[in-house]
């Protein structure tokens, strides 16, 4: 599990690296140009250094499973579960506030109910050991994740 969340890591370190020249398709091996799928659900993900720029309001992470929640500032909530083996993206509804320092969005698509739940808490990442400002609750049709967030 460990390893997973390792790649995982790597592969949003990745996300924020600038891009590099590609060899010509005729050096590239067939192996090396076949899509990773969790590769390209990642590459959907804006990096941490670069949310606030591409509409990103609040991101939330969590582990096991690795996941990561943009909400964005305008029209949308995206979420990328399991690893990255699972990227959805939700309309962005207008937020409750059920109690004294909590956010709640509830929105669904395509029969797919997301709940999100942000408290101003402090949290502290599992793996990582990072300080964040907010827990964040996510269910997910009826599976339950959660982890820690701050406002990008």
């Amino acid at each position: 599990m460990r390893a997973a969340l390792l790649t995982l890591g790597l592969l949003l370190a990745a996300c924020s690296q600038p891009a590099t020249e590609a060899p010509a398709p005729a050096e590239t091996p067939a192996a090396e140009t076949a899509s990773n799928p969790v590769q390209d659900a990642l590459a959907q993900m804006p990096p941490a250094d670069g949310a606030r720029a591409a509409g990103v309001d609040f991101r939330g992470v969590g582990q096991e499973p690795g996941w990561i929640v943009d909400i964005y500032q305008r029209d949308r909530i995206r979420l990328l579960l399991d690893y990255g083996e699972t990227l959805l993206d939700f309309p962005l509804t207008a937020p409750t506030y059920p109690v004294e320092g909590a956010t709640r969005y509830v929105t669904q698509v395509e029969g797919r109910a997301l709940t999100i739940t942000i408290r101003r808490a402090p949290c502290e990442d599992v793996m990582s050991g990072e300080s964040y400002p907010s827990t964040v609750e996510i269910v997910i049709d009826d599976r339950t994740l959660t982890g820690c967030g701050r406002s990008v």
